[in-house]
């Protein structure tokens, strides 16, 4: 197994990465003052979407993965709830 590394910017490269179906362990920046990115990490590893590790378990992580039981992530529809938006700022229906 060949392993990519990139330093992704956000929650954003989180979700980019899981659309095109790759394998992903998220090393959280635990120094940040609040940490959504962890919260984030750590669900979608509770999902099975991803592993979740901190710079002291990476090794462990890497070496205890099963990138088989990793399973597909798909994407919300945020279509009602942009909808729901526009119509309470009055905007009209497409």
């Amino acid at each position: 197994m060949q392993l990519k590394l990139f330093y992704p910017k956000g929650s954003g490269s989180i979700f980019e990465t899981l659309r095109l179906r790759k394998p992903l362990i998220v090393v959280v920046n635990e120094d940040l003052m609040d940490n959504h990115q962890s919260e984030l990490a750590d669900e979608l590893a509770n999902r099975k979407h991803l592993y979740c590790a901190s710079p002291q378990t990476l090794h462990q992580t890497i070496s205890d993965m099963d990138l088989n039981s990793l399973l597909p992530y798909t994407p919300g529809d945020a279509t009602p709830v942009a909808n729901y938006i526009n119509r309470f700022l009055g905007f009209p229906d497409d």
